[in-house]
């Protein structure tokens, strides 16, 4: 009876299963009734024409119901199948209450009642449900809410039915002749049964039809409607077994018609009217699910902004409760400024049906939220006042969202660092305006294409092997790249760039941030030449050349070789700063340096450490080598150098120190090829040395000599003898030179020509040359109180102390403590000391002459005097070197060169004086040339001052 599983859709397949077991009882039933009845003689059922009319009753109601619900749901919702259905079960209702009045038993209706006539009305309303049922399951069947396709009207279905009523009616009634004959003495006739059969194969095309819709999904229950026709069809079999009107078979048919009538109602037209009813309470729990899934406040209110019903899930966004809200206008509850906004928006949506993007603010207690309006006109009556749906989200985290990106973005704009973004593909998708700057590349000529447009092609393939390395891996790489701008300059890029991920951890694009480093990378080479090169020349400074000695002497080393530390210094190169100025003097040692180079193997260094000295490592050099590269270096330098307008020859002099013999490392070394050059310059200059062993205990003594004289004064291991300086015409005494003597406990008596130079390069000058100046002055005046007055008492002053700021403060103040008048004092300067600084020189001795000091230049004739500067000192006396008056009478140019500086002595109306007269023909001779003065052994040796006094007793010395 219930079709195969798999014919049914799986729409219908549990109406089907709920169904099904109620067929098989009721058609079980059925069976063992029949077979019950049909072996028993009929007998009459009691009461019967009160179950009768009660069930009849019963059929008709419901068919009344089904016309009743069938027209209004057609009024409402317009479905030609249901109305078919509603106005056939219209015309089954009269007819059955025709049939029901007509029965036997009952009082007569219009004619005379009987069994035959209630047939007649019965047969007919049969009829009328198959067709009815046929007709509508024909007929294409539409959802509820779908618009009925075109068909016969409403009213002319209604009127055909009510015609065939009409007419079976009028037929019954006055032409029943006409009417086969259905019921006899014998009971039903064959045309009734015959009839009955009839209406049983209509119910069995509908029951065809309803299984071809249970394939497919329908918008009614084919199941339950399966079920009323099959049962209406059973009542139908019952109806050709009764023999009289009130056996069992007859009330069995209208239980079961009734029966079948339920399920016909319960199919369809309790499914229609129940239809709206469920697919409007679904779509208002979707609705109610929508409107509790809207994150936003939701408002329905009126033009005025009178609040008519409130939605949320957020009852926290309210300033009110919900229940204290309703009623009020939002001008009641909004503050003024927002409330201004909502009523803008409301006119908007109230003149153009929609407003969106209205947006203001409130303070909440969580604080500043911002909510953005959307307002829609509610289609309402149009006797009904305006209503609008206000849609208030609040948009807090958007707008700082949104904050936070134009930061971002502005950030990225204005950002000093080049910033580009590639796709997963590595092409460029954005760029910030920087990179515009930085590159000369516009946005629009970037876009799309590969960032090693910018590659200069100076950057190593490995870079780029790492780059990808990091960025395939999800790791952030940081480099550096040699890029060309758009204008073809190169410039040097560090970049960071990182890969960006999705939120399921792809890589989309790249991000490059990227920084112009070129100024830095030339700001890190100077800084490196500055720490490792001379600033001047471009040779490695002291700090580079000791690394690269290091290097040369591992070589060295490894092999079981020499090597050679040389030190060049440039003669008298003073002299070319001092005449032509430090700017040629620079332009000469860059030359120099560049020469210097020129000769020097490719595994060879020199180095500038200061000055006019550089030094030079030779790796693998042996003596007879070192001597060859030395005689090619003082070659180089000695060749004329053009510099500008000028035309300079300079020599220098090289000290030689070897490894391992002189020492096995740098300080050592160094220090012993320092002492050699020392001796190179002290042998005449132009030539080079090695050093040896003297040298070394030379410089041992030098030390020595350093460290003890530090404590001379404080002993009183220092003390002054005094030689006479006589008038040569008269030998009369005209003054004395104070002379330092030093006599030490452990060394002995040392000579000032060998610690006065240490003196001076220790510094210690200065404290030992006023502690002189003062002993000269103390006797000076002890002399003056002895009644020996007249003569002068020379003192020596180094080019140190000349050079000290606060000569002429000392020089005066120990004047004023020894209480000796300035004119017996006499400072004798160097002509070297003359000769540094000529202008300061020349303030300096004016201030000293202001003083009244007498002044005198020692050694004249050994430098380099220019006479014009020497017109403008003011000094008292030149002092002839003694190198010149010991040769008086052997050598005729040293005469020659005595006159000269005589001469020159009296033109500038001074005093001359000669050093080192040892012989009568040396005072002959000086006498002769017209000499002042003369000091010398022939005269007297330096004494100290109790023997100058005997000394001048015995010669009887008239003091002047």
């Amino acid at each position: 009876m219930t079709p195969s599983r798999w014919q049914i859709h799986s729409q219908h397949t549990a109406s089907f299963r709920s169904v099904a077991p109620v067929l098989w009882l009721l058609t079980g039933a059925a069976v063992a009734a029949w077979a019950y009845f049909s072996m028993a003689t009929p007998e009459r059922v009691r009461h019967f024409l009160v179950l009768h009319q009660g069930l009849e009753t019963l059929s008709i109601v419901v068919s009344a119901l089904v016309f009743a619900v069938g027209w209004k749901a057609h009024s409402i919702n317009p479905q030609r199948n249901v109305f078919i259905l509603a106005c056939g079960f219209l015309g089954v209702a009269l007819l059955d209450f025709s049939h029901m009045l007509s029965y036997a038993g009952m009082p007569d209706y219009v004619t005379a009642n009987s069994v035959a006539k209630g047939i007649n009305f019965w047969l007919p309303a049969r009829y009328l449900v198959a067709v009815s049922l046929l007709w509508a399951l024909g007929l294409h069947w539409h959802a509820p809410g779908d618009s009925a396709s075109a068909g016969p009207g409403r009213f002319a279905v209604l009127a055909l039915v009510l015609g065939v009523v009409a007419a079976v009616h009028v037929l019954v009634f006055w032409y029943p002749h006409w009417y086969p004959e259905t019921y006899g003495s014998t009971g039903l006739t064959p045309f009734k049964i015959a009839a009955e059969y009839g209406v049983i194969a209509l119910y069995a095309a509908s029951l065809a039809l309803l299984l071809r819709l249970a394939r497919e999904r329908t918008s009614f229950d084919v199941a339950r409607l399966f079920a009323a026709v099959w049962v209406m069809a059973l009542s139908e079999f019952f109806f050709t077994f009764y023999v009289t009107a009130t056996d069992p078979f007859n009330l069995l048919g209208h239980v079961y018609k009734v029966v079948g009538y339920y399920y016909l109602y319960r199919a369809i037209f309790v499914g229609t009217i129940e239809a709206p009813y469920r697919a409007l309470k679904q779509s208002d729990k979707a609705l109610r699910a929508v409107l509790d899934a809207v994150p936003d406040l939701m408002f329905e209110v009126t033009r005025g902004g009178r609040y008519v019903e409130i939605h949320t899930r957020q009852p926290e966004l309210l300033l009110l409760p919900a229940e204290q809200v309703l009623g009020r206008t939002i001008h009641d509850i909004l503050p003024p400024q927002a409330a201004a906004v909502a009523q803008r928006a409301i006119d908007a949506a109230a003149e153009h049906g929609v407003a969106r993007d209205f947006q203001y603010t409130l303070d909440l207690p969580d604080g500043k939220h911002w909510f953005e309006l959307s307002v829609a006109r509610k289609v309402m009556d149009e006797a009904s006042e305006a209503h609008f749906v206000v849609l208030s989200r609040d948009i807090t985290q958007r707008v700082q969202t949104l904050d936070t990106l134009r930061k971002l973005r502005h950030a990225v704009e204005q950002a000093p660092n080049s910033i580009f973004i590639a796709g997963a593909d590595g092409n460029i998708e954005y760029v910030n305006p920087a990179f515009s700057v930085t590159t000369g590349y516009s946005l629009a000529e970037v876009v799309g294409r590969n960032p090693r447009l910018l590659s200069a092609g100076g950057t190593p393939l490995s870079v780029y092997a790492d780059l990808w390395a990091h960025l395939s891996s999800g790791r952030v790489w940081r480099g550096e790249f040699l890029n060309r701008r758009k204008d073809g300059r190169e410039y040097y890029e560090s970049a960071i760039i990182s890969p960006l991920h999705d939120e399921q951890g792809r890589i989309t694009h790249y991000l490059a941030v990227q920084e112009d480093v070129t100024e830095r990378k030339r700001d890190e080479e100077r800084i490196r030449k500055l720490v490792n090169f001379d600033a001047l020349t471009g040779l490695p400074n002291r700090t580079m050349f000791a690394s690269r000695f290091s290097q040369a002497l591992a070589l060295t080393q490894r092999s079981g070789q020499h090597l050679a530390l040389l030190y060049l210094d440039l003669d008298h190169f003073k002299n070319v700063n001092d005449s032509l100025g430090h700017q040629v003097g620079d332009e000469l040692l860059v030359e120099i340096a560049h020469r210097l180079q020129l000769v020097l193997r490719e595994e060879d260094t020199v180095s500038r450490p200061g000055g006019d000295e550089f030094i030079i490592v030779l790796p693998l050099a042996d003596a007879q080598h070192a001597a060859h590269v030395a005689e090619s270096l003082q070659s180089e330098v000695r060749r004329v150098c053009r510099l500008g307008h000028h035309e300079l020859v300079v020599t220098s002099s090289i000290g030689i120190a070897l490894y391992p013999e002189d020492g096995r490392e740098f300080e050592t070394l160094a220090q012993r090829a320092d002492a050699a050059m020392f001796r190179a310059k002290e042998t005449g200059r132009d030539t080079y040395r090695f050093f040896s062993a003297d040298m070394q205990a030379h410089s041992l003594r030098v030390l020595q000599i350093e460290n003890a004289l530090r404590s001379a004064v404080v002993q009183n291991q220092l003390a002054l003898h005094y030689q006479p300086q006589i008038r040569l015409r008269d030998r009369r005494l005209t003054g004395v030179e104070a002379l330092l003597r030093w006599t030490h406990p452990e060394l002995g008596l040392i000579s000032p020509a060998e610690f006065i130079p240490v003196a001076e390069s220790s510094g210690q000058i200065l404290g030992i040359g006023e502690w002189v100046l003062r002993t000269a002055l103390a006797q000076a005046r002890a002399w003056c109180e002895a009644g020996h007055t007249g003569f002068t008492v020379a003192v020596n002053l180094s080019m140190v102390q000349f050079r000290h700021p606060g000569l002429v403060e000392m020089v005066q103040q120990a004047l004023a403590d020894s209480g000796v008048s300035p004119q017996m004092l006499e400072l004798e300067l160097t002509e070297s000391i003359a000769m540094d600084a000529p202008e300061k020189v020349i303030a300096i001795v004016q201030q000293l002459f202001d003083l009244g000091v007498q002044l005198s230049i020692d050694d004249f004739g050994t430098g380099y005097s220019s006479f014009s500067y020497i017109q403008r000192l003011r000094v008292h006396k030149l002092k002839i070197d003694q190198s010149f008056v010991r040769h008086l009478g052997e050598d005729g140019s040293a005469q020659h060169i005595v006159r000269a500086i005589i001469g020159l002595a009296q033109s500038l109306d001074l005093e001359s004086i000669a050093e080192g007269v040892e012989t009568a023909t040396q005072c002959e001779a000086l006498l002769s040339l017209g000499c002042n003065t003369g000091q010398g052994y022939y005269f007297s040796r330096p004494v100290p001052a109790a023997q100058l006094d005997a000394w001048m007793t015995e010669r009887r010395v008239t003091l002047v």
